[in-house]
């Protein structure tokens, strides 16, 4: 297995477990006179993209849904700018994909091509002139010849919806870790934006994710937030032991109790390191060393990143975790730290879910694969 391994989201045959959600989301989505959307939290390695791809797989072959994705976290910088134009592609190309809006060509060909060519395409298909004109300013724009890149969001926001009720279909839009709207200028302005607009609307199933309750508090989970209460909340579990034996099936790997128990335990019933192993193909031969393979090739580079995001203080009362020490006492006498202070960054670390509280005054690092290579690191 080479190093920077790459989760894949899955669907279809490899998809295991999560029934309970997806019979939930697909009820709501696909009944036409529910409006109701979702607010997922999972996460990182915990299988929110394979669920969005599942939907989408489920959702293509129901007349009538539209579903359009798209995950802030890749967009190629965080300006309003290209969140506003990759919205706007996401939101056309899959109102393209299901036919509502037949263009020949794809919306990233079309955004290329010379005006020419763009006027000709959209002159062969049948069009509202309020359409008509919302397409016209996406291309502008796409071209650089609107400057208001908020108002491009807004409407990019809001064309699903029209093309929906153009065509008596349902729009599904789902904007993966959403939070990270936040970071872009007047942020929380946006996303109270996006609340008044979707009061509105009425052919969207608006679907947010994000990995940490923290930012995810800001924008749907606080009293305070914009979409508080407004959608279903839905937090993604890992595993349980009997998804993760079948998740390992998938990849041909069989394994006995005692070894399936063992993976389950260090891995904490998590997509993305059962996926790692599934694909290694080397469990059968000695778990062990598999582990510790992953530790080594996948460590060094995923934990390297985690790490790196934490406070030089977070980091120093990790490393005392790591060393064994769970109370605050031993964590302050570790770490060089005064109580009151380890205490404090304990609830940070608990936010953050790297730290999780396993007794009264007893502290353990969250992800068990993580503290071995904690323990490696700094042996």
């Amino acid at each position: 297995m080479a190093e920077n391994f790459t989760l894949n989201p899955v669907e279809g045959g490899l998809f295991v477990g999560r029934k309970e959600i997806m019979r939930e989301m697909l009820a709501e989505l696909t009944n036409p006179e529910s409006h109701a959307g979702f607010c997922l939290l999972g996460r990182r390695r915990m299988g929110k993209t394979s669920i969005f791809r599942e939907l989408e797989s489920e959702l293509s072959g129901r007349k009538g849904v539209v579903f359009a994705y798209l995950s802030l976290a890749d967009l190629a910088d965080v300006s309003v700018k290209t969140f506003a134009e990759q919205l706007s592609m996401a939101v056309l190309e899959a109102s393209r994909k299901k036919g509502i809006l037949p263009l020949e060509y794809s919306m990233d060909a079309l955004m290329k091509s010379p005006r020419e060519v763009i006027q000709s395409s959209l002159s062969k298909v049948k069009l509202t002139d309020q359409i008509s004109d919302e397409l016209s300013f996406f291309f502008e724009s796409g071209k650089g010849k609107n400057e208001d890149d908020v108002e491009a969001v807004h409407r990019a926001f809001d064309l699903g919806d029209k093309l929906a009720k153009a065509h008596g279909s349902k729009f599904v839009l789902v904007l993966d870790e959403f939070p990270e709207i936040l970071k872009l200028d007047d942020g929380e302005q946006m996303v109270k934006m996006f609340r008044t607009i979707h009061d509105k609307q009425r052919n969207t199933a608006l679907i947010i994710s994000g990995s940490e309750k923290k930012t995810l508090e800001q924008v749907a989970l606080s009293p305070e937030s914009p979409f508080y209460k407004q959608l279903i909340f839905v937090e993604l579990q890992p595993f349980s032991f009997e998804e993760t034996v079948q998740f390992l099936k998938k990849y041909g790997l069989v394994l006995s109790d005692a070894d399936a128990r063992k993976l389950y335990y260090v891995s904490g019933g998590m997509p993305y390191y059962l996926q790692y192993f599934g694909r290694s193909g080397k469990l059968t031969q000695d778990i062990d060393a598999a582990i510790a393979n992953f530790i080594k090739e996948e460590g060094g580079v995923f934990f390297s990143e985690e790490l790196g995001k934490l406070s030089k203080k977070e980091k120093v009362i990790v490393r005392a975790i790591a060393a064994g020490e769970s109370s605050p006492t031993g964590i302050a006498e570790k770490s060089g730290e005064p109580v009151t202070s380890v205490s404090s960054y304990l609830v940070s670390l608990q936010r953050k879910e790297i730290v999780e509280k396993a007794r009264k005054a007893e502290y353990v690092l969250s992800d068990r694969l993580f503290a071995l290579w904690m323990q490696e690191r700094y042996r």
